[in-house]
């Protein structure tokens, strides 16, 4: 493949996975004025989110295993497409109910981006998959960091959060034209799935350690990126434009959390990297919940810095282990990823509805602590899977 090609599929993929996370802390940050505009519930406004990823969850297990027998570049361009459309619909709705379709078309087309973007890049760069994984989820955090920027600005200065969702929208589906006519592709291997194949992936103790790990993860980083923002309005008294500064914080030092990841994984063991962070995730998750004043933004900003590397890390084991057919595990753990991410803040939100936000976010601490000792406990086998 030409050096030109693989540079316009690489950005391609990098801005779609940038998008994925803009479209969801643009919802985080929105959080409290879409609950006011439709007169929502703390359950009803948390299911909005609990479905995004719940249709995220349901395509990158259904893309992961199509990515590996179809053109990865014409899933991404679909996946970008859903999420520009449904962007600009939940702009219109003013439907509790038709908000719901419509984050669940928001999540598929993100969970295609997703599945065809990371098995592509594997292929481009053969070799560098943990290097190039966090390079790929920077740009993710990249875009997160974006969202409440965006919308923040936007509440702060009583422009309509409607109106920041057309134009969002809008601008996404421009993406998806422009690769169609870049003429670029690449070239799959005539690649096949069979349900041994499958077994072989689920009985693998690596992946099953893995999964587990980012069920949990990815539950607590986007139950935070969520809740936050309602957390320091409501709970800490902040205004929405400093609550929504902070939860960009968050993104930034997640965004160099992988930047840095990306260079440190060369010089220390990735499993016991992942240890470190999910320690200090837990500290900081700690401090955050029960300190006062300003300094709490501080001890959030750690947790985005402590969530940086685990899912990279796992997705680029993984894409290693299985790099005849990186696809289907990778769709596989983000499957994972998006069902915690669908289930942990809803199971969160129901327990704030039912005592208090900050109890709330006590589980996500606790959630913390239990992937530290599942690691910690086959921590030796899988430094050594990691090196093979």
């Amino acid at each position: 493949m030409r050096i030109q090609a693989k540079k316009l599929l690489a950005a391609g993929a990098f801005a779609g996975l940038g998008i994925v996370g803009m479209s969801r802390t643009f919802l985080g940050t929105a959080l409290p004025a879409v609950r006011a505009a439709l007169n929502l519930s703390l359950f009803q406004v948390g299911s909005l989110p609990a479905l995004l990823m719940l249709g995220f969850s349901v395509a990158v297990f259904i893309g992961g295993p199509l990515s590996d027998l179809l053109n990865k570049k014409r899933l991404l361009m679909l996946g970008l497409f859903l999420v520009g459309a449904s962007l600009a619909l939940f702009g219109f709705s003013f439907m509790f109910l038709v908000s719901l379709s419509i984050v669940v078309l928001m999540g598929i087309g993100g969970g295609l981006i997703e599945s065809s973007s990371n098995p592509l890049l594997i292929r481009l760069f053969p070799g560098r998959e943990t290097t190039i994984m966090n390079l790929h989820h920077f740009f993710f955090a990249a875009g997160s960091l974006v969202g409440p920027l965006v919308m923040g600005t936007l509440l702060s200065q009583e422009i309509p959060w409607r109106w920041g969702y057309v134009g969002f929208g809008a601008l996404v589906v421009i993406i998806p034209v422009a690769l169609a006519f870049s003429g670029q592709t690449i070239r799959e291997k005539g690649q096949y799935l069979n349900l041994a194949s499958v077994g072989q992936i689920l009985s693998n103790r690596a992946f099953q350690v893995f999964s587990f790990l980012i069920f949990f993860s990815s539950g607590i980083q986007n139950g935070i990126a969520y809740w936050m923002v309602t957390f320091l309005k409501d709970v800490r008294g902040f205004a929405i434009a400093i609550a929504s500064l902070s939860l960009s914080l968050f993104f930034i030092c997640l965004a160099l959390g992988r930047l840095s990841t990306s260079y440190l994984i060369t010089r220390f063991n990735e499993v016991y990297y992942m240890i470190g962070l999910l320690c200090l995730l837990a500290v900081a998750l700690w401090l955050a919940i029960i300190v006062e004043g300003h300094l709490v933004i501080v001890f959030f900003s750690i947790c985005g810095l402590a969530h940086s590397g685990v899912l990279p890390i796992s997705l680029g084991i993984t894409g290693r282990i299985f790099s005849q057919n990186p696809g289907t595990p990778m769709g596989m753990l983000v499957t994972a990823s998006g069902l915690g991410a669908a289930i942990l803040p809803w199971f969160m939100s129901l327990i704030a509805d039912l005592t208090t936000l900050k109890t709330g976010f006590m589980v996500f601490e606790i959630m913390a602590l239990f992937c530290i000792v599942v690691l910690g406990a086959n921590s030796k086998w899988l430094a050594l899977s990691a090196k093979k």
